[in-house]
């Protein structure tokens, strides 16, 4: 008597079986996982152009801060050279030539110079030694030297935040690429525990690459 075999007890059948599932919901999670990287590489670049543009900014602003206190420091020797012809002229007793400088100082200069000589600083010990000091002479560009310096600062760290945010998202698509690996690894096993143990490492990379992804600035 003639036995045919039953397709149904092929001993291949039930891994086949087994293996239905994997082969469908592995597609999906590599296309999550292609997205997903397709996303963190946009985001990458977005974020190193912004690094790059706050960078060029720091660096147009520190030459703006160092060419307004070059300029103020300039400014103030030629001030102090006059204070100082002024002194000798005044050691000289050339009152005329005492009063040309004196006619000269620059509005700013002038300021400083009658505050001092309210002081009576050849009478009062306690007299500033000079006009020049902080509460009376304000060298030109200060303030603005110092506030494209803080402006310069802000964007030096804004810059090195950007780039970090880069960085990680840079990182993100290594992860989405295991993902992509171990997802397509996944199918090609014939043993069921290798294919399950692949399969979820890759599930668990992606939820872990996702939460890191989502919890970045965009």
């Amino acid at each position: 008597m003639n036995m045919r075999s039953d397709p149904a007890g092929s001993p291949n059948r039930e891994p086949q079986e087994k293996k239905k599932w994997v082969d469908p919901v592995a597609a999906l999670l590599m296309a999550l996982a292609t997205l997903s990287t397709a996303w963190c590489s946009f985001e990458s670049a977005a974020w190193t152009r912004q690094s790059n543009r706050l960078m060029n900014e720091f660096n147009g602003l520190e030459r703006k801060a160092g060419l307004l206190t070059m300029q103020g420091t300039q400014q103030a020797t030629i001030h102090v050279a006059m204070f100082m012809q002024l002194l000798a002229a005044q050691q000289a007793g050339n009152e005329k030539l005492v009063n040309f400088y004196v006619e000269r100082f620059p509005p700013d200069v002038r300021k400083a110079y009658d505050a001092w000589m309210a002081e009576k600083p050849l009478e009062n010990p306690n007299a500033d030694p000079h006009p020049f000091v902080p509460n009376l002479y304000e060298m030109r560009g200060s303030r603005e030297a110092a506030d494209t310096s803080a402006k310069a600062a802000k964007s030096q760290r804004e810059a090195g935040s950007a780039g970090s945010i880069s960085g990680q998202y840079l990182a993100n698509t290594v992860l989405f690429a295991t993902v992509l690996f171990f997802a397509n690894a996944s199918t090609k096993f014939e043993q069921r525990r290798v294919r399950v143990v692949a399969f979820l490492f890759a599930v668990a990379v992606f939820v872990f690459a996702l939460l890191r992804t989502a919890m970045l600035p965009r």
